[in-house]
């Protein structure tokens, strides 16, 4: 089954979410680069309100410079915690297309001592993919590279490793768009959207009337919205968000208002990732991908 996970989500907000539905666990990624306090109880006591966990190792905060970890701390926190993880990926510091010397020093430094985490590959177009092939090693390989902004060269890679081991499973870093995932057979993907959503003030809500996802802002001034953008005082489905809202969350309009505002609001985000993760593999059935 192909797998969405939610990358750092907040303990707060898992404890709201496991008390609503507390036999539909969302998959999480935890990062190495922030939120640390809440992902090591994530681990040990809060670990029956998770599916899935795998690691990141926070070579991208480190690589945006907000965070100054080394693959010598990655490699102390993997030692320690890295077999409570699904997988956990490679210290990949160098996210530039010419980074892969750096990153597989750093892929064999780890291994050396004694981890075995999953490479990122960064280049679609270089020998970086056959390289990892045919090592033979890896049974998973994850596509970290700004190159996957395309979905022509993010199909390309995929089935470039598809052709060359179709035994290998694929995680696409940040990255969860359904219009993507329903196409190519990618194992696994992540995504930070049930947060900055609705830090920004806005829900996802999957309108069945019209097929489609919307954003829904909350908040309070009326402004000009991007296409699929609405207000949610002026939403021509807005009886149907309510009723989902209650129905699901027992909230209502003023929940996503007044205290705790953001924090049900990305309740409800990562809602809408579990049910994201449903609706993909229900249309690559159909459409004969396969679920991996």
């Amino acid at each position: 089954m192909a797998e969405v996970s939610q990358a750092s989500l907040y303990r707060n907000v898992l404890k709201i979410y496991h008390e609503k539905f507390p036999d539909d666990p969302p998959n999480v990624l935890v990062s190495l680069g922030y939120n640390m306090k809440d992902w090591l109880s994530f681990l040990t006591s809060d670990r029956h309100m998770i599916g899935k966990i795998i690691g990141d190792s926070g070579a991208y905060s480190s690589a945006q410079g907000t965070s100054n970890i080394t693959v010598e701390d990655v490699i102390f926190f993997f030692e320690r915690y890295g077999k409570a993880l699904n997988w956990y990926a490679n210290f990949d510091s160098n996210f530039s297309k010419h980074g892969f010397e750096d990153n597989i020093a750093n892929q064999l430094k780890m291994e050396r001592a004694g981890l075995c985490p999953v490479p990122v590959i960064h280049n679609f177009f270089t020998r970086e993919i056959e390289y990892y092939v045919a090592s033979g090693k890896y049974d998973w390989l994850a596509l970290g590279s700004s190159q996957s902004t395309n979905f022509d060269d993010f199909r390309f890679a995929v089935h470039k490793i598809k052709r060359l081991n179709p035994d290998i499973k694929i995680h696409w870093f940040g990255g969860s768009k359904y219009e993507w995932m329903i196409k190519v057979p990618v194992a696994s993907c992540d995504t930070t959207s049930w947060a900055r959503t609705g830090q920004f003030g806005k829900i996802n809500f999957r309108n069945h009337q019209t097929g489609k996802s919307d954003l829904i802002y909350v908040g309070g001034r009326l402004r000009k919205f991007k296409k699929g953008e609405h207000h949610f005082v002026t939403y021509p489905w807005r009886k149907d968000v309510e009723d989902y809202l209650y129905q699901n969350f027992k909230f209502t309009y003023r929940d996503l208002l007044g205290y705790n505002d953001k924090i049900n609001m990305q309740v409800v985000n990562t809602r809408f990732f579990v049910e994201l993760e449903k609706r993909i593999n229900q249309e690559r059935i159909r459409r004969g991908i396969p679920l991996e």
